[in-house]
């Protein structure tokens, strides 16, 4: 079967490989053998192609290499390992899991699996379970909201257009929230029309706006405008999916890597506790049950993918490239079948 991977950091034609000799692999116990039909193209794909994270990859073998890509996936039940009993061969699933996924054939856990919305085809269901897991970690599990509180709930999300935000605005929306979002100002329609209350312009105006209960940050260079939108004494929260704890790592290593981001956590978290907020540094989480709640959604249509592009595997590089662009709305989807 075809597997992506890297055997060193550098540019995407330079460094990304299609190995095509690697043996389909079988379940083990509570596992399931998912055929791929499609996965998506996420920023840390290529972040990781370039070398973040490299001192993590290198703890886990002598050179880190190969390093193999992709956060997500849809495709169809192969086979099952024992004691699964939710899923069986032939059942179309999307994940988000902690295995790689751009490979013809994945092992995944089946925790870290949900049936596929009926409504969808492959290449549209690729593009949501690594942004729909990361939104849901940290508004749902470490900030807290959910359908029941989130109506009345001032919610600031940055870069609208991406993948994260586009997702994170429509999950607000569908629970009755308000939404303040940011993006650059060719993208100001195309935010407005995914449901944003509030649409600023960063190109053109500061974020001004003030009293948020929530903000869900994934720029990486306006912490402290964004702290100011929120309410003090309120247990308003900030929430960034792009802590600098990987960047630490890969400087100072991973022991001392992780101290020092534990540290600057602590002080971060501190300075906002001061003023009756709080502050988390959020991250991706796979989980099963809430994929499903996701396929709920979806399939009520208060969830809609957004396929920006498909490339065939073949063409990775150019998808990476394009990834990197600054110019994509939604998602890239590369398709397995082609």
């Amino acid at each position: 079967m075809r597997v992506l991977e890297i055997n060193r950091y550098g540019p995407p034609g330079e460094v990304l490989e299609i190995n095509r000799e690697v043996r389909i692999p079988s379940p083990s116990d509570g596992e399931l053998l998912i055929e791929v039909k499609a996965v998506s193209v996420n920023p840390v794909d290529c972040a990781i192609r370039r070398g973040y994270g490299r001192e993590v990859f290198r703890s886990a073998t002598a050179t880190g290499f190969p390093v193999r890509l992709g956060r997500d996936a849809s495709g169809v039940v192969a086979a099952v390992g024992a004691g699964v009993e939710k899923f069986r061969p032939g059942d179309a699933v999307w994940t988000a899991p902690t295995r790689a996924t751009s490979a013809d054939y994945i092992v995944v856990a089946s925790s870290e699996v949900a049936l596929m919305p009926k409504n969808l085809s492959f290449v549209e269901a690729a593009a949501l379970p690594f942004v729909a897991m990361t939104v849901w970690n940290t508004l749902v599990n470490q900030v807290g909201l959910s359908s029941n509180s989130t109506p009345g709930q001032r919610v600031l999300i940055t870069r609208g257009a991406g993948g994260i935000g586009s997702f994170a605005i429509q999950l607000i929306k569908a629970w009755g929230g308000y939404v303040a979002s940011t993006c650059s100002t060719r993208n100001v329609e195309f935010v407005e029309k995914l449901g944003a209350d509030l649409v600023i312009d960063y190109t053109t105006q500061p974020i001004a706006v003030r009293d948020f209960d929530v903000v869900l940050d994934s720029s990486l260079d306006k912490e402290e405008e964004l702290l100011n939108t929120l309410k003090i004494d309120a247990q308003a929260t900030y929430i960034t999916i792009t802590s600098p704890k990987m960047r630490l790592v890969d400087e100072f290593g991973l022991e001392l890597g992780s101290k020092k981001a534990d540290q600057l956590l602590a002080s971060r978290r501190a300075e906002q506790a001061r003023l009756g907020r709080r502050y988390h540094w959020g991250f991706m989480k796979p989980s099963g049950h809430a994929l499903s709640e996701v396929t709920n959604l979806v399939e009520s249509g208060r969830l809609k993918p957004l396929v920006d592009r498909t490339y065939p595997l073949e063409h990775i590089a150019d998808a990476q490239e394009y990834c990197e662009s600054g110019r994509v709305r939604g998602k890239i989807v590369i398709d397995m079948t082609l």
